[in-house]
């Protein structure tokens, strides 16, 4: 029997990462529901009691050798695990069970990641030397690609492909599948987080409040990070006057999914939160504060670039406008994009690991 290890930021109550997981896990079985799937996570029992697979605590360094001796295959990601901004240990982590597996002899995948900032010479150094030898070699838009090519890592062994999360779209969800009783935007699901002086909240607050007195709407404000996102999204909520509520935090993504089949329309910051509204078909409006963000909203083509620090009314309300005023066309494009991305991962996944057993 085929086992597979893999290793990301889960079990760390992040809506986003536990997503990629779940959708790993689900493409994996698709291909053969034989496979023996072993997750590394913070929080090991939660994780096999959410996915129904073996899971072993992130830093129990003797299990995870142990382990390797028996696995066929190490997949690191997805996610933005390779940077140094919001930790130092994230590149000496991620990288060091990279090279551990390799030096096992596991067939080593490094999977649709986000990589960089990396300011750390020694750790830029590390990079280049472990990611030109793994099996294969993936990441999530053009950004990451650059930055790997310019610390010296082969041209031809890097490919972009798109985020796992799109393997999670319903490809029989029929588009306008949820009967409005207006024509009017009634729910609207948003999504922040912190991001320097959270400047960018002023002109998303006026938005929503000017939105409020011209029409009959509810704002559901929806943490992807259980910890991270909290208190943002409760200063948003009081910075409101229109009718407004924090959703609790949850990864079970049915419930997710089901919360954003209600709604008419989303705001969000984070990429993730910006996919699921894709994948369920709601037209978004997305605020970016990373390239990754920007690919997404560029592809999907019916929005200007709102960023963080470009932020005002008059853009939030331009695009608003057009969603309103070309709502079918919007859905179309979405529905056209996420199909397209979903199959592209799923077939890359399966032509890789085939690939991979085969050699």
């Amino acid at each position: 029997m085929e086992r597979i290890l893999i290793s990301g930021y889960f079990g760390f109550n992040n809506l986003g990462d536990e997503a990629i997981l779940n959708s790993m896990i689900r493409m994996i079985k698709e291909l053969n529901p034989e496979t023996k799937i072993i997750v590394l996570s913070n929080s090991p029992e939660s994780t096999k009691d959410k996915y129904d697979t073996e899971s072993i605590y992130r830093y129990d360094i003797f299990k995870i050798m142990s382990e390797m001796k028996r696995s066929d295959i190490f997949i690191s990601g997805g996610g933005s695990l390779l940077q140094d901004v919001t930790s130092l240990r994230s590149v000496p982590y991620y990288l060091g069970l990279i090279f551990i597996a390799i030096i096992f002899k596991m067939k080593t995948i490094f999977f649709a990641q986000g990589v960089g900032p990396v300011q750390n010479k020694l750790f830029r150094f590390l990079i280049e030397k472990v990611l030109n030898k793994v099996d294969y070699l993936s990441v999530r838009d053009e950004n990451s690609k650059m930055f790997l090519e310019n610390i010296g890592i082969q041209k031809n062994k890097i490919n972009i492909i798109d985020d796992p999360v799109f393997g999670l779209s319903n490809p029989n969800l029929e588009v306008g599948h949820r009967k409005k009783e207006s024509d009017e935007v009634q729910n609207i699901g948003v999504s922040v987080r912190n991001w320097h002086s959270n400047r960018y909240l002023n002109s998303l607050v006026e938005f929503l409040n000017r939105l409020g007195k011209k029409n009959d709407i509810t704002i559901t404000i929806i943490p992807f990070h259980k910890g991270r996102d909290l208190k943002i999204s409760k200063k948003l909520q009081n910075m409101l006057d229109v009718d407004s509520q924090v959703r609790r935090y949850t990864d079970v993504l049915d419930e997710v999914n089901e919360f954003y089949k209600t709604l008419d329309l989303f705001i969000g910051v984070r990429l993730h939160s910006l996919i699921f509204s894709a994948v369920n078909q709601i037209p978004f409006i997305g605020i970016s504060y990373d390239p990754k963000t920007d690919s997404l909203i560029e592809e999907m083509g019916y929005q200007e670039k709102i960023t963080t620090e470009n932020i005002t009314v008059d853009k939030l309300q331009k695009s608003y406008n057009k969603i309103i005023n070309q709502e079918n066309e919007i859905k179309n494009r979405i529905v056209e994009v996420v199909e397209l991305k979903s199959t592209n991962i799923k077939s890359t996944l399966a032509q890789l690991i085939t690939d991979l057993k085969g050699e």
